[in-house]
């Protein structure tokens, strides 16, 4: 049954879709008023280009198309692009998956696979994740999503792709400023809604601008927790605000300066555990989860005719605080360490991190038969993560056991609370030289070759106390590990005119090993991990056809990964990083934008693509995974189809209608070996609705999402109070009212 709803979900998406990319299009298009469809220029290659002129596999949506869309987070635009999963669960902990690149639906042990920017600042640290950086879709210029490895210019973590969020900077042409508030009603939730505000003031007319932006946005929590007995106990809170300032003293010059916060309050785990009830689930205690981003950076372009020079120095902070519920594992503590607890058990966990990066390039201007750009780049990271066991009232259960009363030594907290903890201090530092130069033989024929020189360095230090150090002291342990290496990348490009480019690619990516802390499990572990090999493949072509009328694009690609670094599980239920096992993925991503009329423009994308285990992996407690086993986190097949449709009426009123189709996929590399019931997500479909209409100033529109009430699981994990599972949001209908000077 799954398998033909399945299919009956992809058939319906085929036959509806012309296959596509958002946002791939030119000015003579933009010139038909078309809402979705515009040129974009991205900083893809770091330099600006249009997104349809780059040799690689780039895609982006700019803050209008945002704006149509309703977006605000990346659950509402990401899984849109080709070649696109987004792995929804935790605020702060939700993964963009891209090209099936990735060991976990969530999560790893060291560096994520994904690199992530904000204005090109890096954001994704070494070891294991704080804060994926969910930026709210307000007041943005454009986010760029670069399909692939991008190891030459973008540096570690961005294995698989990277996501690189530009926003508005302050304009001293003039005046500006918006206002938009949202209410919202979903099934099972009370009335949501949020309010977010731009000004933009010149100080100094063509010279001086200041940009601030503010943003706050309630999602009620649709989910009833019958453990605490509170009815849509998940409620989120988003708010947060940008400054923006620039300065350009003459028109070869420009300094700007950004600040950037967010803070996301989850009052219990956003997640569901089926066995409850469709929207249920149920904990002896609430799970919060608080998180935070901060960010500063200071930016220099500088032209000197034959080539512009661009400084940019960054300050970032993120902080994340879980506490998950582990009750049902009460007795066994009880029984283990001749414990009485009867008050719940909790785990909290979470972390801090602080990076510092400087990145300084120099890149040719003009368009000759030979371009070029090379730079340098520092980036150091400081990073505390913890985890710690506790139960209100250990204090007292502990002086009352006979292996752990007064005299014992035992370690016990101040609040009398936490029995066991371990912490870990990470310092990583990456610096590199990286550059590109390319060719043209002729005005159809370019070569471009490039890469990146790179050298890594963590060192960190783990601590264990409490129990599991008793009857001796704290266990501190110290680990180092250093690598350097080569990231290339070479691309061939033919393009015989305006409306045709064909491209070959390769590219390779890589990121920090981790270190692993030895003497927590009483089976050996390795030292740690190191970097993988991932090597990228990939051709591509673009295409405008019946007079630009419509953009059909296609590429193919072929992904060889091995050594991959691995989170495995000792038989004693201890996390270790590992490099083991190899895989393939191969793909077809294709991409359509076609505009019969001034009034109507269709969108499409169409995915289909195989990422699978090239050799058995060998799975600590729980087998092997044999050959040909899926990638978790990714989809064999995924469809974005978007109509837009302006009424050539008074008001201007846009009818917008979107679907959405994701296959199924498995969640985690232990839902591969046989026997093993699999942690499933995705074979869902999602329709959108979107009707608005200007009057002046101010823009309202009407819209609803996931329609068919869809249950889409967009992960699924084990944990102590049964399987949990990541859902689209259920049903929602809304009114935004915008109003914009």
């Amino acid at each position: 049954m799954t398998r033909l709803k399945s299919f009956r979900g992809l058939l319906l998406a085929g036959a509806a879709c012309l296959v596509a990319v958002p946002a791939a299009a030119q000015t003579a298009q933009q010139s038909r008023g078309s809402t979705l469809v515009e040129e974009i220029i991205v900083t893809a290659t770091k330099r600006e280009e249009s997104v349809r002129e780059i040799s690689g596999s780039v895609s982006a949506v700019s803050g209008a198309q945002l704006e149509a869309l309703g977006a605000q987070s990346y659950a509402d635009y990401i899984a849109r692009t080709p070649g696109v999963v987004f792995n929804e669960f935790q605020p702060g902990t939700s993964h963009v998956v891209i090209r099936g690149v990735a060991t976990s639906s969530g999560n790893v042990q060291g560096q994520g696979t994904t690199g992530y920017y904000i204005n090109e600042v890096p954001l994704t640290e070494p070891g294991w994740t704080i804060v994926i950086p969910d930026i709210d879709a307000f007041d943005v210029d454009h986010v760029e999503i670069l399909r692939g490895p991008q190891g030459s210019l973008f540096g570690s973590a961005s294995m698989g792709g990277a996501v690189n969020y530009v926003a508005n900077k302050a304009d001293a042409s003039g005046y500006d400023a918006e206002v938009e508030g949202t209410l919202s009603q979903t099934k099972n939730a009370d009335l949501g809604g949020g309010l977010k505000g731009m000004i933009n003031i010149p100080i100094i007319e063509d010279t001086l601008a200041v940009r601030a932006v503010g943003t706050y946005r309630n999602d009620p929590g649709y989910l009833d927790n019958v453990g605490i007995g509170e009815d849509g106990s998940s409620d989120i809170t988003i708010s947060g605000g940008r400054l923006s300032v620039v300065w350009t003293p003459s028109d070869a010059t420009e300094l700007s300066w950004m600040s950037l916060y967010q803070k996301t309050e989850a009052d219990d785990a956003p997640y569901r555990n089926p066995a409850i009830g469709d929207l249920a689930r149920s904990t002896a205690l609430a799970e919060p989860n608080d998180t935070d981003v901060t960010l500063h950076s200071l930016r220099l372009d500088q032209d000197f005719g034959f080539a512009t020079l661009t400084a940019l120095a960054a300050y970032q902070e993120k902080s994340q605080d879980f506490l998950f519920d582990y009750t049902p594992w009460r007795s066994a503590y009880n029984a283990d360490l001749g414990l009485n607890l009867t008050s719940p058990l909790y785990i909290e966990s979470g972390g801090e991190s602080e990076g510092k990066s400087l990145e300084v390039r120099l890149a040719s201007n003009g368009e000759g038969r030979f371009e070029w750009l090379f730079g340098g780049m520092y980036y150091e990271s400081d990073k505390f993560l913890y985890e710690q066991i506790g139960a209100a009232g250990a204090a007292a259960a502990f002086d009352a056991s006979p292996l752990y009363g007064p005299g014992s030594g035992a370690v016990i907290s101040p609040d009398g609370e936490i029995f066991n903890a371990y912490f870990t201090d990470l310092k990583a530092k990456e610096t590199a030289l990286f550059g590109e130069a390319s060719f043209n033989f002729t005005p159809e024929l370019k070569l471009m070759v490039g890469g990146r020189l790179f050298k890594t360095e963590i060192d960190s230090v783990s601590t264990r106390v409490g129990f599991s150090t008793y009857p001796g002291a704290p266990v501190v342990e110290a680990t180092v590990d250093e690598q350097d290496g080569f990231s290339p990348k070479v691309s061939l490009t033919y393009a015989p005119n305006d409306d045709f480019m064909v491209y070959g690619l390769y590219s390779e990516g890589f990121r920090f090993g981790t270190p692993n802390m030895q003497g927590l499990s009483s089976y050996p572990v390795p030292s740690g991990s190191e970097s993988d090999s991932l090597k990228n493949y990939e051709v591509g072509v673009r295409s405008n056809l019946l007079n630009d009328a419509l953009l059909l694009d296609a590429t193919a690609f072929y992904i060889d990964w091995s050594d991959i670094q691995l989170r495995l599980l000792t038989p004693d239920n201890y996390n270790y990083a590992a490099n083991g096992g190899a895989a393939k993925i191969k793909g077809l991503e294709v991409s359509a934008s076609y505009s019969p009329t001034p009034q109507l423009d269709l969108q499409s994308t169409v995915t289909w693509m195989e990422a699978r285990l090239d050799e058995p992996l060998f799975i600590l407690w729980y087998g092997t995974a044999p050959e040909g086993s899926r990638l978790p986190g990714s989809a064999d097949w995924s469809v974005s189809n978007t109509l837009s449709y302006r009424f050539e009426t008074a008001y201007d009123p846009t009818l917008i209608l979107s679907h959405r189709y994701l296959s199924s996929g498995i969640s985690d590399l232990n839902s591969a070996v046989p026997g093993i019931t699999p942690n499933t997500q995705g074979d869902y479909n999602l329709i959108d609705l979107r009707l608005r209409a200007n009057f002046g100033q101010t823009t309202v529109t009407l819209f609803g999402s996931n329609l068919g009430d869809e249950r889409g699981v967009t992960r699924t994990l084990p944990e102590a109070n049964g399987l949990s599972q990541g859902l689209v949001r259920p049903r929602t209908f809304g009114i935004t009212l915008n109003w914009a000077l």
